[in-house]
């Protein structure tokens, strides 16, 4: 049987009741706000490097992280193609245009039961992208069996060959979602769509995703490594939660989101970050704030490479949700309306750790350069890119860089943590390069000290 088609606009209703639920809920949300530094060298990872951040799953890149985005209710962008389904999406291509970078990934939202839209599948795969579909089964896990509509649902994905990662029932942690509360149910249906994918569908990866929070269930959802490819997260950067100026939550980390499902699965599956928004305008806030979003978009986007190396994919969820306030959407997430804005995610998704497309070729991955911790003894040349991630608990911080006890350099913003160091000017041999971290009130919270050598 076939069940009705989730229209566009109840989707935006569970999208932003999904964010205004969960933060209603922060309680249960332990963030570890560490106070930690570490120095990284922008460079090509060696081999081993790469093996010891690879799992080997379907579609993963042995090194850099797919850049994704969902665009689709983007009102700044044209109509690209209206689907089989007769659902509107934007253009991909004035997308990138705008923010001057090709993503590999565009996703799209579909209701269990609908039929799919493969003539979009095609047209994303025609030009290149990744194809990534949340697949919701929104009137319930009943619904979910292995009879005609799964069966021809997963045929009509393999029929395309395209490389489709299906997102089935995320955030299933959340209450707010039609599928939560029977983890045993919820497994078993998870099981069930990867056999069947399995059988019908190769060019399918499956991907299994909570929400960031709560955090104290997520365990009891997941369907074992046997039948997840890749484990998601969905997560969001607001200035208030539930839209109420009385819960601010500016000090929130992105990184703090991540580092509960990255700990727990990293070491067995490679992480996507499904999606992720950081607002810039709230409707409880009369001025803009795209300071707020520049500052988290450009902190998650540099820390990845440097601390979690596993992280093999995000996508941007770029829209703008005020124009659905009736359904309890507060937030303004999208990039392209706000020039600042987006020419700060356009430089933090600019480096070629980002890639543009499916990575094919895993022999040219080692000429993709990251941001690497920094070890004592290790050799610099010529101009050295050197990079730090640091934190101060959960508040804004200063750092700075200091070569044999004097400063070389020194920045408050987050997307400016990068300077290149001429190496090839300072005399050969041993230098103390070092890391301070200070807090909104200048006192030392952090600090990381490493022996490097000098060559010419």
């Amino acid at each position: 049987m076939l069940l009705p088609g989730y229209p566009a606009r109840t989707k935006m209703l569970r999208i932003w009741l999904t964010v205004c639920v969960a933060l209603m809920f922060t309680h249960e949300f332990r963030a570890a706000a560490e106070t930690r530094a570490i120095l990284t060298l922008v460079r090509q990872p060696s081999h081993q490097e790469l093996q010891h951040n690879f799992t080997g799953a379907k579609f993963e890149p042995l090194a850099g992280c797919y850049l994704g985005a969902y665009i689709d209710f983007d009102s700044s962008l044209p109509t690209a193609y209206i689907d089989s389904n007769k659902t509107e999406h934007r253009d991909p291509a004035a997308f990138e245009r705008l923010v001057g970078r090709q993503h590999a990934m565009y996703f799209f939202y579909m209701g269990y039961g609908k039929p799919l839209p493969g003539d979009w599948v095609r047209r994303l795969a025609a030009a290149g992208k990744i194809v990534h579909i949340a697949l919701e089964p929104n009137n319930g896990l009943k619904w979910v069996k292995e009879d005609k509509y799964l069966v021809r649902l997963a045929q009509e994905m393999g029929r395309t060959r395209a490389p489709i990662f299906l997102r089935f029932a995320s955030e299933m942690n959340g209450r707010w979602t039609a599928y939560h509360g029977n983890p045993a149910e919820y497994r078993a249906k998870f099981k069930l769509v990867h056999t069947v994918m399995r059988k019908y569908a190769p060019n399918v990866a499956m991907v299994w995703c909570p929400y960031f929070s709560p955090e104290n269930n997520i365990s009891d959802y997941y369907p074992g490594d046997t039948f997840v490819d890749w484990v998601g997260v969905n997560m969001y950067s607001v200035t208030f939660h539930n839209n109420s100026l009385n819960s601010p939550c500016e000090q929130e980390h992105p990184c703090d989101m991540l580092d509960t499902v990255y700990k727990q699965y990293a070491t067995r599956k490679p992480i996507m970050i499904c999606e992720y928004g950081a607002t810039h305008r709230a409707q409880c806030q009369p001025e803009r704030r795209a300071d707020f979003a520049i500052n988290k978009i450009s902190t998650l986007y540099a820390a990845l490479s440097a601390v979690y190396p596993r992280v093999k994919c995000i996508n941007y969820f770029d829209s703008n949700t005020l124009q659905f306030a009736a359904d309890l959407a507060f937030n303004d997430y999208c990039v392209t309306n706000d020039p600042a804005v987006r020419i700060a995610y356009s430089k933090a998704v600019s480096s070629a750790y980002y890639l543009h497309a499916l990575q094919r070729d895993l022999h040219s991955a080692s000429t993709i350069p990251r941001a690497v911790p920094i070890k004592d003894g290790d050799v610099l040349r010529g101009i050295a890119e050197i990079s730090c991630y640091a934190r101060a608990g959960n508040g804004s911080c200063k750092v700075q860089y200091l070569v044999d006890g004097y400063q070389v350099y020194a920045a408050n913003s987050a997307d400016m943590w990068t300077f290149l160091w001429p190496a090839r000017d300072a005399d050969p041999g041993k230098h103390m390069l070092t890391l301070l971290v200070r807090n909104s009130r200048g006192v030392i919270v952090a600090r990381q000290s490493v022996t490097v050598i000098v060559q010419k």
